[in-house]
């Protein structure tokens, strides 16, 4: 048990603005992953889809290297090597046990993308970068988001020579399933390219997280510069992508492959819904689709994650209670994203216990329990059940206190 000294230093080292960012990636992708992204009758992109599809996600990979720096000395990453290493022994150990239960939780019919697997391993990419500070860490993650998927553009259309179009596209946008661990070289191409999350490209979320975290997140001045240099990078990155869906030949070059109709060509680019695969046109680059990888939506996606954590940050200052069953989520996302898999896969299918509820109503149960518990978390002040669970097994590997 730790001494409640540590236990309340421990409290005010927490940053409540972080933690509210991560419950709103929570909540955000439980709303795509409940609400439509795109409308059923005009195929344009809904407000979920238009919101939140794509950048719930890569806001929860920010947050991911947000925490791994808090965690391995916040704007002093340079330490003892003793301590490095238990650092990293730590996270590794973290990250076995988000890959395992990645795995466990794949065998439920949730109808989902699970990012488990390939957050974990992200954990495990992050290992040899812990030294690093913000400087460093900005250029890797801008390198990454540049050349990655330059490399992950051309591996995937390799891969599609063989598929016809609408024929199996979801075969490139795999999430890692038990059965996988079988197939070692299978897994290995889901978790580098062909899966929802490719690490050829995600782990520059991950960097740049990290990158944040290295700042001084308590002053004021850090979050307004998040917030401006956010929203100039979120807005100059979507000029660029409705530049590409309404003034360049895209959709018609689209809709002479894949018919339909614009509105559809356009939602699917907008939302990311893969009813329309990768595009071999090199304009691909500069389209900001959710999910395409492309550099455009993966800088759009940074931009947009530093404003949020900036906002959040801003409002957490000086309300820290207005915040708390967001940010009280936001300190147990294992536990609460988990929870929701398992909510998902009692309504998703026909025969399901849940089934009967609709879209509306299953959402507002998932968020109205998440910050439910996140509100119950706050006032008692302890982990989440799975976070307890992956703390005290990176303190038994390292010999600290629980």
């Amino acid at each position: 048990m730790m001494s409640r000294t540590h236990t309340r230093r421990s409290a005010r080292r927490r940053l409540t603005g972080v933690d509210a960012a991560r419950g709103l990636a929570l909540l955000g992708m439980f709303t795509v992953h409940v609400l439509p992204t795109t409308d059923e009758l005009t195929g344009e992109a809904t407000w979920a889809g238009t919101l939140f599809a794509g950048r719930s996600a890569a806001l929860f990979a920010v947050l991911a290297g947000v925490g791994i720096a808090l965690l391995t000395g916040g704007t002093k990453p340079e330490r003892p090597s003793t301590e490095v290493n238990r650092d990293r022994v730590s996270l590794a150990v973290r990250a076995g046990v988000i890959v395992l239960i990645g795995l466990l939780v794949s065998l439920l019919p949730a109808g989902v993308a699970i990012i488990l697997v390939h957050y974990g391993v992200m954990f495990i990419l992050a290992l040899p970068f812990l030294r690093l500070r913000a400087p460093g860490l900005f250029l890797l993650a801008g390198v990454w988001a540049v050349a990655g998927p330059a490399f992950y553009w051309v591996w995937q259309n390799a891969l599609r020579e063989g598929i016809e179009p609408w024929e199996s596209p979801e075969r490139l946008w795999r999430s890692p399933i038990l059965v996988d661990v079988f197939q070692p070289l299978q897994l290995l191409q889901d978790l580098v390219v062909t899966g929802y999350y490719p690490l050829l490209v995600w782990p520059a979320y991950v960097f740049f997280g990290m990158a944040l975290g290295r700042l001084d997140l308590r002053r004021i001045s850090t979050a307004l510069m998040l917030v401006v240099g956010g929203a100039f990078v979120a807005a100059v990155t979507a000029v660029i992508g409705w530049w590409v869906r309404e003034h360049s030949t895209m959709v018609e070059v689209m809709l002479q492959i894949y018919g339909g109709t614009p509105e559809q060509i356009r939602g699917a680019m907008v939302a990311g819904d893969h009813q329309v695969p990768l595009i071999l046109d090199e304009r691909w680059f500069l389209l900001d689709a959710a999910h395409q990888n492309t550099p455009v939506e993966v800088i759009q996606a940074m931009g947009c994650a530093a404003g949020v954590v900036g906002v959040c940050l801003l409002i957490a200052k000086p309300l820290p209670w207005l915040l708390a069953p967001l940010s009280g989520a936001g300190s147990m996302p294992l536990t609460l994203y988990v929870g929701h898999l398992v909510m998902l896969s009692l309504w998703r299918d026909e025969e399901a216990p849940l089934h009967a509820l609709s879209d509306a109503v299953m959402l507002t149960v998932l968020i109205g329990g998440a910050l439910g518990m996140g509100l119950l978390k706050a006032l008692l002040g302890r982990r989440g059940p799975l976070e307890a669970m992956t703390h005290a097994a990176s303190a038994a590997a390292t010999g600290r206190r629980r």
